[in-house]
């Protein structure tokens, strides 16, 4: 009888874990899937050519002054994967992203560059409080986001090291940050690089751990 009652809770034990698995595993395609969701109504074309560059395009090149004044341009950092980010002032996703992109930003082979839409004062202001530990740059009228053909913001643009476009997407959260680094076909590798390997999906927020969505601005 005793044997029976071990074999029991063993089993049970057993289908507790299963389930939670099972759990996990759902939990994580209903994350993705929101995402994906979001990413459509972003990306969705009131306008000709605001779609967003695609993956295998490659990348324009620009140069923005950073909050120092100092013009910084995407050739500077060649040979580096670059996390290109484009914020808005105004854009709550944007301000509360930032404290991820630092952490982000500690990765040795990933360069994490925001590019912000606003006046120079602005951009240091919105850079300032968010203690960036990467280049901020600025941009007015939409200048690089027209070459990007992407206003929805915050929006992210993964490059790799020849300059060419590898995935893309809006980054509301952490977890949008970690699909748009695995969707460039680096697997797992890219996003433990950048702290979500396990240590960090036990901390990962959900998909909608920032209730606000993305904002697209309307230009002339």
């Amino acid at each position: 009888m005793q044997t029976f009652l071990v074999v029991s809770v063993v089993l049970l034990w057993l289908l507790v874990l299963v389930l939670g698995f099972l759990l996990i595993g759902t939990l994580r395609a209903l994350g993705l899937l929101s995402w994906q969701l979001e990413q459509m109504q972003a990306t969705a074309t009131r306008h000709v050519g605001r779609s967003g560059l695609r993956p295998g395009q490659k990348a324009p090149q620009f140069a923005l002054p950073d909050t120092d004044g100092k013009q910084v341009s995407l050739q500077d950092f060649s040979g580096r994967r670059v996390l290109l980010v484009f914020t808005q002032g105004g854009c709550g996703p944007c301000e509360r992203v930032m404290p991820e992109l630092n952490r982000v930003s500690r990765a040795e082979d990933l360069q994490v560059v925001v590019i912000n839409n606003g006046t120079p004062e602005a951009t240091l202001k919105f850079a300032t409080e968010a203690g960036a530990r990467f280049p901020v740059l600025t941009q007015e009228h939409f200048t690089v986001s027209k070459l990007y053909e992407m206003f929805a913001t915050p929006f992210a643009f993964l490059i790799d090291e020849r300059g060419i476009i590898r995935s893309t997407g809006i980054i509301n959260n952490r977890q949008h940050i970690h699909y748009v680094l695995t969707r460039a076909g680096q697997g797992e590798d890219l996003a433990e690089a950048v702290g979500h390997g396990k240590e960090g999906a036990a901390s990962d927020d959900s998909a909608s751990s920032y209730s606000s969505t993305s904002k697209e601005f309307e230009h002339a």
